[in-house]
């Protein structure tokens, strides 16, 4: 059964939890606790992607399905994934294509051009990008010396908050005290790696991708994709 309560005459029905807060409105508690939600609303963004340019095959880019998009002998499909857009680009040809980094770029909200990395595209398989790229991670392992200050707690007899009897204690650099904790990573930003950049915010990307046949035509394919909150 559920708990309501009514207002006046009017049947208008209020849910149980409100009489809950009624007594803190107004108070500083109330006042801390709505800006605690306001933020943990404001840090749970969610966006996802529009393609917008060329208009033909304009569509949104969801988590749910891939917006697949055929040029020439590339399929390109795209999906959102943890706020990124991740694409796929596949060779349906009979022969290799290869991706020119150096000639491909993603252009920034700022105007400012990133290269693509090279890669070679055999056929029937695809070749995927993340945008915005996501930092290099390196895993720390094995032991760690460091001086601090450190604390343990024992085992025997002694008077503690209960009267007199038996205490544990554990030294937490014995043996064994650390498996729990596992590797440490790490986030490596290189300023002068031109391929990383930020995508924020409710701004478009403008994406070029040339590719390379076996005997030497190149393909161009442009696309401006908008990143939007929902």
């Amino acid at each position: 059964m559920k708990a309501e309560g009514r207002r006046g005459d009017q049947g208008v029905r209020t849910p149980a939890f409100f009489f809950c807060l009624y007594p803190l409105a107004g108070s500083r508690q109330f006042r801390s606790l709505s800006a605690f939600c306001l933020v943990l609303l404001a840090g749970c963004a969610h966006y996802e992607y529009d393609v917008v340019e060329p208009p033909q095959l304009a569509g949104h880019v969801s988590t749910k399905a891939w917006l697949a998009e055929r040029r020439d002998d590339l399929e390109y499909r795209m999906v959102t994934s943890d706020n990124r857009l991740v694409v796929h680009v596949y060779n349906r040809s009979e022969r290799p294509v290869k991706l020119l980094g150096t000639d491909s770029a993603a252009v920034d909200a700022r105007g400012e051009s990133h290269p693509l990395r090279t890669a070679t595209v055999p056929p029937g398989s695809y070749v995927k990008w993340i945008f915005p790229p996501p930092p290099m991670q390196v895993a720390h392992y094995g032991t760690t010396v460091g001086i601090g200050v450190g604390a343990a707690y024992g085992y025997g007899p002694g008077h503690g908050p209960w009267g007199y009897g038996t205490y544990h204690y554990h030294d937490p650099l014995h043996a064994g005290a650390f498996d729990q904790y596992g590797p440490r990573y790490y986030s490596i930003y290189d300023p002068n790696d031109s391929t990383y950049f930020d995508w924020s915010g409710e701004s478009a990307v403008r994406f070029l991708f040339t590719f390379e046949r076996e005997n030497g035509e190149r393909i161009r394919h442009e696309f401006l994709i908008r990143r939007r909150k929902v």
